[in-house]
């Protein structure tokens, strides 16, 4: 549920600024919002050593661990601002010596056509006798065309290209193509340069493998970096009076506000707690119990929040999202996949995205089962036991339950869309507008049963128009709360054919549940025929190892297609339709905290 917030204004002297922030800080419950935009050279300076803290510390993360690694060095007085400059000067050392080492590579390869016999010296002493050697490496399909009428010398062939030289007592005088470019030193003294920055970066990477021991060190300093960050620009944001006294303001959670007192209180800080004027602004703390709050990491990861007059949608988004979750992807052979993937990766994983990940698992796995979609081996299905757990009507194979499944479907979604103006029924219950949202719920079993009709040529029963008619007059009369009643009533008349057919379409959309379930179930059968279209009798092993990685392959992009189609299909209905009849805009920013990290763990 959504936290109700109070708005706190704050005072302090502008001599004991500096403690205060280091208490809000400790304190970590208020939401400071700027009284003016925080800026001033002390943020660019902590903005660029984060910058720089980060580069350094995603660096040392993408070392791996060595034998030569310092796991166990003395921490004791390491300045990380030390560590962070020669870790960076590292990268600019090994962008030198790999440009060194291209350089020498791309002229010892001249040797490697000419020989390491060929001398510069040599060369010069042919020019100061008048005779010009010009060198090229050439196609061999262009030799033919060399002039004939020249001094021109060919040797075999290195790697697809022909040495060739070109003498001439005339300075000017080339051929048509690129000129190899001369070395600036002999072959020797190339390799000798190449085994020193060889030997310099065996040294680096020694030392960036000791550096690699201080990456908590860094860690540690990029939480001292952003709380510094954080209380510089609380501090600049601050607003000012004639330079005596700095103000604040921001946002609290209802139940914090008598620690916030007390803490104010005895730093003798000026205050007021007062109900938030502009809802607009007002942060969106959200607080459910455990069960609830497994669905944090998606809500997270789509980003939204509600706004703060609007409401929480967590509890509805899980239960749904475990439906939609399991008919998407509609196989209890994924099902189990996902369960062991959790298990084994469980310490490396959150405890809400864990728990998130097993109830997601389990309905994958009852739905499979009920279905019979194994894989998409309907063999497996036919075994005894399974099969006497399958539902014929939502069966993937064997039945003709195409009708049933897409009924299912709208079923859901009046159900679902019904939920969502019930709870703003509740919303409502001291308002006019509660009873044009009971319009709305008869409007909607009104439109399941046109689409019923329409698609699948069910027919309604005989009362259902009383349904649009009560619903439609409810609407129309409540919907809009206004001085003027008949001007009300034309906006709602207005606005009454559009929402009708919106919620056509949105009760349609649900069909996707079981168009995207069946095309996994099928695309997964279509992978068992190609790779086992005789099954497994009289397979050889290579043609059951080949087959196997066909299979895999097979299934694991299935796999992928039906997350991505959970992605799409499963949020949209939740976060449009769902959302849309709930009212819910998402308009709302996330409570976030003043608080000093590093002060928190002292």
């Amino acid at each position: 549920m959504i936290v109700r917030m109070k708005e706190i204004l704050l005072f302090t002297s502008a001599h004991d600024v500096d403690d205060t922030i280091q208490k809000l800080g400790q304190l970590g419950v208020v939401d400071i919002k700027e009284v003016r935009p925080p800026k001033g050279p002390v943020i660019e300076r902590c903005l660029q050593e984060i910058k720089d803290n980060t580069a350094a510390l995603s660096m040392l993360k993408a070392r791996k661990e060595t034998s030569f690694t310092n796991n166990n060095v003395d921490t004791n007085g390491k300045d990380p601002k030390r560590i962070i400059g020669r870790v960076l000067k590292s990268k600019t050392v090994k962008q030198n010596i790999d440009k060194v080492l291209e350089d020498v590579n791309g002229e010892l390869q001249f040797y490697e056509v000419w020989g390491e016999d060929f001398h510069k010296k040599e060369l010069e002493y042919l020019n100061e006798n008048g005779i010009y050697l010009r060198l090229y490496q050439l196609d061999k399909l262009l030799i033919k065309a060399l002039p004939i009428e020249k001094a021109i010398v060919t040797f075999a062939e290195k790697e697809g290209k022909v040495p060739v030289a070109l003498f001439s007592q005339n300075t000017k005088e080339r051929l048509p193509f690129k000129e190899m470019t001369l070395p600036r030193l002999s072959q020797s003294e190339l390799l000798e340069i190449k085994k020193r920055k060889m030997r310099q970066l065996e040294q680096l990477e020694a030392f960036l493998n000791e550096q690699k021991g201080y990456e908590f060190v860094l860690n540690d300093y990029h939480y001292y970096l952003t709380d510094r960050l954080n209380a510089e620009a609380a501090l600049e944001g601050m607003g000012d009076i004639e330079g005596s006294v700095k103000f604040l303001r921001g946002f609290v959670p209802k139940h914090t506000v008598g620690t916030f007192k007390i803490l104010a209180n005895k730093e003798g800080w000026g205050f007021a707690v007062s109900e938030p004027t502009n809802m607009d602004e007002v942060p969106v703390h959200i607080k459910n119990p455990k069960w609830i709050s497994i669905i944090n990491p998606m809500m997270k990861f789509i980003d939204i929040v509600p706004g703060y007059k609007e409401i929480d949608v967590s509890i509805y988004f899980l239960i749904a999202f475990a439906l939609f979750f399991a008919m998407l992807v509609g196989d209890a052979g994924y099902g189990f996949i996902f369960l062991i993937l959790a298990i084994v990766f469980r310490k490396k994983m959150a405890a809400q995205l864990r728990t998130l990940i097993y109830v997601l698992s389990g309905s994958t796995i009852i739905w499979g089962v009920l279905s019979g979609t194994y894989f998409g081996a309907e063999q497996i299905a036919q075994l005894p036991f399974l099969k006497n757990l399958v539902i014929p009507n939502i069966s993937s194979f064997g039945v003709d339950n195409i009708n049933f499944m897409m009924h299912l479907s709208f079923l859901i979604g009046a159900i679902h869309l019904t939920v969502a103006h019930a709870i703003r029924v509740f919303q409502f219950i001291n308002s006019i507008k509660a009873l044009s949202e009971v319009g709305w719920i008869a409007l909607v079993w009104g439109l399941f049963f046109i689409t019923e009709q329409l698609v699948l040529g069910n027919p309604a029963p005989n009362w259902y128009n009383w349904l649009f008619i009560v619903g439609a007059g409810l609407v129309i009369l409540f919907s809009k709360e206004s001085n003027s009643f008949l001007k009300s009533m034309g906006a709602s008349i207005a606005n009454l054919p559009l929402s009708l057919i919106s919620g056509f379409s949105d009760i349609v959309s649900y069909v996707r549940l079981f168009a995207v379930g069946m095309a996994t179930a099928a695309v997964a059968a279509s992978f068992n025929n190609m790779a086992l279209p005789d099954g497994i009798a009289g397979m050889g092993i290579l043609d059951f190892i080949m087959a196997a990685i066909a299979l895999l392959l097979g299934h694991t992009l299935n796999i992928a297609l039906a997350l991505m189609a959970v992605m799409v299909h499963g949020i949209r209905l939740n976060m449009l339709e769902f959302a849309g009849h709930l009212g819910v805009q998402f308009s709302g920013e996330a409570y976030k905290p003043f608080k000093l990290m590093v002060s928190d763990k002292e």
